[in-house]
């Protein structure tokens, strides 16, 4: 008879991020369907950004390195990948999410491919400010987590989405801490960031 092993305690770091990756995914297939609106629509995608955030930042503590989110406009997508110094760490953990033809070094959202009803959420822009309540500075296309959890950038960050149309647009920011690296998401609003931004 084979001995028993007592069975490990807690569990693993990359199960647990795994299961993170797996929730916010949940979380935008839950959008609901038939006359949902569009704060409900906003809601689901920033859950899911919210999370990827979250995700990024966990590899980079977990890593002792540096991740970066890339966010393409243009294109409506954001990009994860590693982006520190140790290219032993470029191939990102297996996601049941990744496409086949994605490459195994870059983890791809793209919100046109979202499961939603109606209008496609837009990510329209991430901006930089001086302090959590101050005014924005510059618009910017990336945040980049340090091994601390921080963001290497020492400004707050905030990430603009938007949907519905000219006439009736909704957005949400997602404000995240330079020291803690934790994402916050802010309220629904019919208010978007300074249209002076918008047009860097």
């Amino acid at each position: 008879m084979l001995p028993k092993h007592p069975p490990p305690d807690g569990i693993s770091l990359i199960a647990l991020l795994i299961v993170i990756a797996l929730m916010g995914i949940l979380l935008g297939l839950a959008m609901p369907s038939g006359g949902s609106n569009l704060t409900e629509q906003l809601r689901a995608a920033a859950a899911i950004l919210k999370t990827d955030l979250a995700y990024a930042r966990s590899l980079a503590v977990t890593h002792n390195s540096k991740y970066q989110i890339t966010f393409d406009v243009d294109n409506n997508q954001y990009i994860l990948e590693h982006s520190g110094s140790n290219s032993a760490l470029d191939t990102l953990p297996d996601s049941p999410f990744r496409e086949p033809g994605d490459s195994t070094d870059q983890y791809i959202v793209d919100f046109d491919e979202l499961p939603h009803v109606g209008p496609t959420v837009r990510l329209l822009i991430a901006a930089k400010k001086a302090t959590e309540a101050g005014n924005y500075t510059a618009g910017v296309n990336d945040v980049e987590f340090g091994p601390l959890g921080e963001t290497v950038r020492s400004e707050y960050t905030d990430i603009w989405l938007a949907v519905g149309s000219d006439d009736d647009p909704r957005y949400v920011p997602l404000m995240i801490n330079p020291i803690t690296g934790v994402t916050e998401v802010g309220d629904f609003t019919g208010d978007g960031p300074p249209q002076w931004l918008l047009s860097l």
